[in-house]
């Protein structure tokens, strides 16, 4: 299932009208599990090719007993107390949009009926919590009674109207629910449902990263505390917090912009009382029109001891485009770096002559089964010294690299072959698709089949390619290849690898595939119906992979000349963890660096320590020369976090600022900027030396996907609980710096997270190759760089 389908159930028959009750029957035998987007949905239940559906899922039958969750959520309006526009209106107020609606096949001039549908975020799959929503919601509104049953099973209609393509936030529903509840009951908060008091018993609403309640607040403050009372000088907040002072002064603000406001204030001493005072002072002047809802937001994110919603997330004002939290602004200084430890740098000269005199004792020596990682800055002159390097595997993270090294070489060496390109497209299209799911010998067996066919032109091609891959067996030269190709080799006949730069994205590498998949082809292929009666059944979750009882050689030659997958489950598989959400499945494989041989790594941007974790059976010694003086500058500006999200918002005053100087960015965040190299941004900037000496920008704090740090944290042994992992707004200590970034409470992931971000800046910024020559690099980001001379919070700009 993809993030933008939807499980529900569905007749596989058509009703175009309401059938007599001793008839129904007929509708509950027909349903059965389907799954479709917002779009196909709608499609599948107007008339007339009306189905009957149900929002919930089901082992079994449709029934109370049998429900599992509810994902969508169906609204009767029969009663005509209520129009379709005022329905809509009563949900803005709280941010919603339902995502369609329709006319009833009872609907008459005189009485409209209609039904409302909501497509959730994250299922319900607490029943009490369903019944107990839907219950309220009939208060609330003038919905049907029988809309509160789990196993409701709804007809289709006519005049279908897709009003939201995305998702509704299943909390924002709650919070629709929850203060309509106190407003109804005096500000009592008895009534409310509540969720999160015991995280593990949040069961139906755990992303942890997504909630926006819930886990956005600085670690050195504990609001999970029930004792509140943090002292801030009011007028300083107004100074540095615009939203704020214009609620102060009178302006009327939103429900969102109140919530916000409220789950901010009620952790301040005094905040609560002066929120109520400043909404009542201002209605009595008529200057606002506070309703009981508005004042009701107050006891309800007390009740529910919600942390503090960044002020960006809620605030209209420029100004507030990055501050996080009111206690947080006030108390800690914006971008502030504080260096806890100086680092002591070498000169370029005594770092070039250490590394080449090490470098040169680790080849010589014949001990194997160790591997030396060479932690070296950018541009200290490896590539230089790989050039004569002799009878070794010298492994390059690119085919470019690779080919641009062999152009420099000194010493004997043989180019493994770039990627085959037929000039048949059929060829390449089968070749890509094998690749893609997982079989690259599958690819390679289709290759030598070509090479033996006819005198064509691709044969040709076929045959010089294996030729290539032949005389990549001369053990009398070195052999200049990639990463992958290195590491998927059996056999290499040398005793010394080295990989130039970090092969970490060749060895761990995360990939997707879909239980769709494993569903279609389990009737075709026996063995994997294991795979599929273990996968199905899960909740979402991060999950070891068994050892399946799958030849992949059996399934391989079954799969032969048979386009069956559409993702890569051969790779799944093999694979060490995976993460299932609905019906996607994110895993990572761990490939092993090469057995009986000395193993070199150098690069600038390694993480030492992670080689320990992933591998602690083997042997590693590191030589770390990376703190060595520059010819050039790097000045990092702080104030902004740079993060995907933040340069949404505040990226073209960024542009503005750097003007026409060249920038590394996010791939998807070039157009922004005047002059962005087309190839070049984070996660595909090695190898490029096109931008020496040149004054460059580097824009963005380049945080993956946090699946990522799940799935790394499980291979190097990190202790977390996948459902109630905060990731928030906090001080951390971390490579010599105290700082304030929105990063993991549990320590291992942060590690692994801010080790990555490091990773690619440092990446990123030695394109200037600035160890070498006197230019300027000026970074933007709030991950603070031991390479970086100076730190400014603010960029003065004329």
């Amino acid at each position: 299932m993809n993030e933008n389908e939807f499980e529900y159930f569905l007749s596989d028959r058509v009703f175009n009208y309401k059938i007599e009750k001793k008839y129904f029957g007929r509708v509950h035998k027909s349903m059965n599990l389907m799954q479709s987007s917002i779009s196909e949905f709608a499609e599948k239940i107007k008339k007339p090719y009306a189905h009957a559906w149900c929002g919930g899922k089901f082992i079994g039958e449709v029934n109370k007993e049998n429900w599992l969750k509810s994902t969508i959520i169906g609204l009767d309006f029969d009663r005509g107390e209520m129009s379709v526009d005022n329905v809509y209106e009563k949900f803005k107020e709280f941010g919603i949009t339902p995502n369609l609606h329709y006319d009833t096949f009872s609907t008459t001039k005189k009485l409209h009926k209609f039904r409302v549908v909501l497509f959730l975020d994250h299922p319900i799959n607490n029943q009490k919590v369903f019944t107990k929503m839907m219950v309220n919601l009939e208060k609330i509104l003038p919905i049907d009674t029988q809309c509160k049953n789990v196993s409701r099973i709804f007809y289709g209609g006519t005049n279908v109207t897709i009003t939201n393509q995305d998702t509704v936030s299943l909390e924002k529903l709650l919070d629709f629910v929850n203060i309509h509840i106190i407003s109804r009951n005096n500000s009592n908060t008895r009534s409310i449902i509540t969720f999160q008091s015991d995280a593990k018993k949040r069961n139906f609403l755990y992303n942890t990263n997504n909630t926006s309640h819930l886990f956005a607040l600085n670690n050195i403050i504990n609001f999970t505390s029930k004792k509140r009372g943090y002292q801030v000088d009011w007028e300083k907040a107004r100074k540095k917090i615009k939203v704020l002072d214009h609620f102060f002064k009178g302006e009327w603000l939103y429900h969102e912009e109140l919530f916000g406001l409220a789950t901010n204030m009620i952790h301040i001493d005094g905040g609560e009382k002066l929120m109520k005072e400043t909404m009542k002072k201002y209605n009595e002047k008529g200057k606002t029109f506070y309703n009981d809802n508005n004042f009701s937001i107050i006891p309800y994110v007390k009740k529910m001891m919600y942390f503090p919603i960044p002020v960006f997330k809620f605030s209209k004002y420029e100004e507030d485009s990055e501050i996080h939290d009111i206690i947080t602004e006030v108390k800690n200084i914006r971008g502030h770096i504080e260096i806890l430890k100086r680092q002591e740098k070498i000169s370029l000269k005594v770092a070039e002559e250490k590394m080449i005199s090490t470098f040169n004792e680790v080849i010589k020596n014949d001990e194997k089964e160790i591997t030396y990682i060479f932690a070296l800055p950018t541009a200290i002159g490896k590539t230089r010294l790989l050039t004569g390097v002799e009878k070794s595997v010298i492994a390059f993270p690119t085919n470019n690299l690779k080919n641009e090294v062999g152009s420099k070489m000194t010493a004997n060496f043989v180019l493994s072959p770039d990627a085959i390109s037929f000039a048949s497209p059929v060829l390449n299209k089968k070749i890509e698709y094998y690749y893609r799911i997982g079989l690259p010998k599958k690819s390679m067996k289709i290759i030598r089949k070509i090479s033996e066919s006819t005198t064509s032109k691709d044969s040709q091609i076929a045959h010089n390619y294996i030729l290539e891959l032949e005389q990549c067996n001369d053990i009398e030269k070195s052999i200049l290849t990639t990463h992958k190709r290195v590491l998927n080799s059996e056999s290499l006949g040398h005793d010394t690898v080295i990989f130039d730069e970090d092969p970490l994205n060749s060895l761990i590498e995360i990939k997707q595939t879909s239980v769709n998949d494993l569903s279609g082809i389990q009737y075709l292929y026996e063995p994997l119906k294991s795979v599929l009666d273990f996968v199905h059944p899960l909740n979402d979750g991060i999950f070891e992979t068994p050892q399946f009882s799958v030849d992949l050689e059996d399934l391989f030659k079954f799969c032969e000349d048979k386009n069956i997958f559409e993702t890569n489950v051969f790779d799944f598989l093999r694979s060490k963890f995976f993460i299932k959400k609905g019906a996607n499945i994110q895993y990572v494989i761990k490939n092993d660096l090469p057995n009986g041989t000395k193993n070199i790594i150098m690069s600038a941007t390694i993480p030492i320590e992670f080689y320990d974790k992933l591998y602690p059976n083997r042997k590693f010694e590191s030589i770390d020369f990376r703190n060595v003086s520059q010819a050039g500058s790097i000045i990092q500006y702080t104030g902004r976090s740079c993060s995907r999200d933040g340069l949404s918002r505040y990226g073209e005053k960024i542009s503005e600022e750097i003007g026409d100087k060249i920038v590394i960015t996010f791939k998807d965040f070039k157009s922004i900027f005047q002059n962005s190299p087309e190839e070049i941004h984070f996660g595909n900037c090695s190898g490029y030396d096109d931008l020496k000496g040149k004054d460059i920008a580097v824009v963005g704090t380049p945080h993956r996907n946090n699946n990522e740090y799940f799935l790394l944290g499980k291979l190097m042994g990190v202790e977390f609980d996948y459902y109630n992992s905060p990731f928030r707004y906090q001080k951390v200590k971390f490579n010599g710096f105290e700082f304030m970034i929105n990063t993991f409470d549990n320590e291992g992931l942060r590690n692994i997270q801010l080790s990555l971000i490091e990773s690619d800046l440092v990446q990123a910024v030695g394109r200037a190759r600035s160890l070498r020559y006197d230019c300027t690099v000026e970074l933007y980001s709030g991950l603070p760089l031991h390479i970086s001379d100076s730190f400014i919070i603010k960029k003065e700009t004329a």
